[in-house]
């Protein structure tokens, strides 16, 4: 039913000042097709359990059995759990970009991070075809934090909060190269296929392009597959 690549290119990332390592696989899939097909037949419902901006529905089980039995050397190497740890897939949708900038809530107009746990991992796929915007890794000027961990969270947020209560009117848009308080280091661009594999806490944001990109149909929208894992201890 779903076939991973044998073929498939693999190219390791470092990112941010903090080098957190990060990759990007292209031509994951041998065909697309019947992920593509199985979006098309989807319930999308708005995710209220999260501040995606857009619409989720489940993904199927059995792409993402296909995508983590193939990725799964490759998640050891990047995280390097301990060994008496195991990996616990935790979330698993098919994902369309639907708000307008201007129904954005606060922080959906910044990046934000997964969860502030250096194992816990983003397992993002692009399914449609482009041009769609791709993926951006921001870093927090004040800071100088490119990823939050446990121990960072409270600084973050308190230097964060201390500056969006000094701003001069709301913030705009989705985030951007303009948006402030963060600089915007690296773009990875959407490519149908491609699969990118990257830690939960790293400052990131999907770079909406409007025009091309808001849409609830799974034929024309930014269609992604997001997987979300985490290695935690066994028992």
């Amino acid at each position: 039913m779903y076939a991973f690549n044998p073929q498939a290119k693999l190219q390791w990332l470092e990112l941010g000042q903090s080098r957190t390592r990060a990759l990007l696989i292209d031509d994951a899939l041998l065909d697309l097709s019947q992920i593509r097909r199985d979006a098309a037949a989807a319930q999308f419902r708005q995710d209220t359990g999260s501040y995606y901006p857009g619409v989720r529905a489940e993904l199927p089980k059995a792409y993402a059995r296909t995508v983590l039995e193939a990725v799964y050397p490759s998640l050891l190497q990047l995280v390097q759990p301990p060994p008496d740890y195991r990996l616990v897939p935790q979330q698993w949708y098919l994902s369309l970009l639907t708000t307008p900038a201007a129904q954005l809530q606060p922080l959906q107009r910044l990046p934000h991070f997964d969860k502030a746990e250096p194992l816990h991992l983003a397992i993002l796929h692009y399914l449609a075809e482009g041009p769609h915007g791709g993926t951006g890794f921001f870093r927090h000027e004040a800071t100088g934090f490119d990823q939050i961990s446990p121990d960072q969270q409270q600084q973050y947020f308190s230097t964060l909060q201390q500056q969006l209560t000094a701003q001069s009117g709301a913030l705009s848009g989705f985030p951007d190269a303009t948006t402030p308080f963060f600089s915007l280091y690296q773009q990875l661009t959407y490519k149908p296929n491609r699969l990118l594999i990257y830690p939960g806490h790293l400052l990131h944001s999907a770079l909406v392009e409007p025009a091309t990109d808001l849409s609830a149909d799974p034929l024309t929208g930014r269609l992604t597959a997001n997987l979300f894992v985490q290695f935690l201890p066994k028992g």
